[in-house]
């Protein structure tokens, strides 16, 4: 009996250490069971935020790529314009340049008349002073040979007025000795 009595308590004993080690066991796992429980919610709740994140990103990502195509655009057309400002900015050039060579002829062009009409007038200076002077030789001789008429004519004139008195005395002696 007193085995009897020994195993009954052995067992009482054992039955409370089960109780014991079951509620520490429940215990335990209500305790790993709600730390999970909140292990899972909380995960949950970062993998939503991820989730919104990464939609966030997403939605970044489609701003930047529009953002990045738009620049892209106009890029191109800012390069388009360079590149037409390049060639309208060329043919300027070759223009001012065809009409800077036609200017520089005109330039020398004018040189050469400004040269020509110098020369010109140089000429028609000298021609003109030539011609003077061959005018006024000419008028001189003239002039000589007028008074040299004139006194041929004042010769013949006195000539003629001394042959007329001298006729004036021949006819004055003449009605004389006919009278």
């Amino acid at each position: 009996s007193i085995n009897a009595e020994y195993m009954g308590k052995h067992i009482h004993d054992a039955i409370q250490k089960a109780d014991l080690e079951d509620a520490e066991a429940m215990k335990r796992f209500a305790s790993q069971k709600d730390k999970s429980e909140r292990f899972l919610q909380d995960n949950l709740e970062k993998q939503d935020e991820c989730w919104r994140k990464i939609q966030d990103l997403e939605r970044q990502l489609q701003k930047l790529g529009t953002e990045r195509f738009e620049e892209i655009k106009r890029r191109i057309e800012e390069n388009d314009r360079e590149e037409k400002r390049k060639v309208e900015y060329q043919q300027f050039l070759e223009v001012v340049s065809q009409h800077k060579k036609l200017l520089e002829l005109t330039v020398y062009n004018c040189d050469v008349a400004l040269r020509c009409i110098g020369l010109v007038e140089e000429m028609v200076a000298e021609c003109t002073s030539a011609i003077k002077a061959r005018h006024d030789k000419t008028n001189q001789e003239l002039e000589e040979l007028t008074l040299d008429v004139h006194k041929e004519y004042l010769e013949f004139f006195r000539m003629l007025y001394l042959a007329l008195g001298n006729l004036k005395k021949k006819k004055k002696k003449k009605k004389k000795t006919l009278r």
